[in-house]
Order: structure tokens, then C-alpha cells, then sequence
């Protein structure tokens, strides 16, 4: 997997450790006209499901940390906006540390050959990376100019009903 992404653009590599799950870290560079790098982080979360042969793959996606104290409320309020708007998964913001990320979790079958699984997480990934870029710009300009969640939409930064 982490040579499919290579080959795509990303840098990407498989973290192994004895007792914890296999993680698959990569980087897309440049997202959004703020041209930031986001981390994607992937890993099967071991857990009791009805086949020994379905995992739960969880992806989690960093798109930047550090965000100013004072504009966590409308930070919320924009993640949820956003949520409305998003194919797969859900934005979040971890207010200790001023992170904002995006959280996608699916159930992968494991007796599919391997030729069916690669590309169907490379998909997962690539709909996600479409929400990043779709969505950071706005992000960050309520993270980090302390936009209000109407202005960055009549800016046209997040899409906009009717």
C-alpha cells in the first residue's frame, strides 16, 4: 500500500511495532491554496467483529494543529458546516492541542485478494484528500485570521446552499 502511494505523490511508509497495530503514515504536500502538508494516518483497529475475516480500517487525517486560542468556538461550528458537505468521514477539532483533522472509519473484508483491497483504500484516501483540499482553505481562515463561519462561506471558501 505504502508503494501504491509512493508512486502517487504521497511519502509514505508502514510503521510496525510489536503488540500495536500496523500504521500506515503518509504525507500529501500542498493542500488548498494555504498550501499545507497533511498527515493520513491508517490502521486496522483490532476488535471482535462476526467474520474473523472483517477488519475495521480507521483513517485519520491531520489537517493542521497549532490554531490560536479564541476562535475555537467558530472552529466547531465550521467542522460541523463541513460535515454536512462531506462524502466520507467527519471533521473534527481537538481543542488541546489545536488540531483540526478528519476521522473516516470502514469495515474492510478480508478474504478480498489484495488486487481488490489496495485500490479500495487508495479510493477512501483519495475522497478524503477531495475534502481536505475541498475545505482547508476555509479551515484555515477561521483557524488563523478568525473568520466567522458566514463570512468564509459568502467568500465562497465552503459551499453554500441555493
Amino acid at each position: 500500500m505504502a508503494d501504491v502511494l509512493t508512486q502517487n505523490g504521497f511519502r509514505a511508509e508502514v510503521m510496525r511495532k510489536e503488540g500495536a497495530p500496523t500504521l500506515l503514515h503518509c504525507e500529501a504536500m500542498r493542500q488548498g491554496k494555504v498550501a499545507k502538508d497533511v498527515v493520513v494516518e491508517c490502521c486496522f483497529i483490532p476488535m471482535q467483529l462476526p467474520a474473523e475475516d472483517m477488519g475495521l480500517l480507521q483513517f485519520f487525517i491531520t489537517l493542521f494543529q497549532g490554531a490560536p486560542e479564541g476562535n475555537e468556538h467558530q472552529l466547531i461550528r465550521a467542522c460541523a458546516y463541513c460535515n454536512d458537505y462531506c462524502a466520507l468521514g467527519a471533521f473534527g477539532f481537538f481543542e488541546q492541542a489545536g488540531q483540526l483533522y478528519l476521522k473516516h472509519n470502514t469495515l474492510v473484508d478480508g478474504s478480498l485478494a489484495l488486487e481488490k483491497l489496495i485500490p479500495f483504500v487508495a479510493d477512501n484516501i483519495s475522497v478524503l484528500l477531495a475534502a481536505v483540499s475541498r475545505f482547508i482553505d476555509g479551515l484555515a481562515e477561521v483557524a488563523y485570521a478568525g473568520m466567522t463561519l458566514q463570512a468564509v462561506i459568502e467568500q465562497g471558501l465552503f459551499p453554500k446552499l441555493g
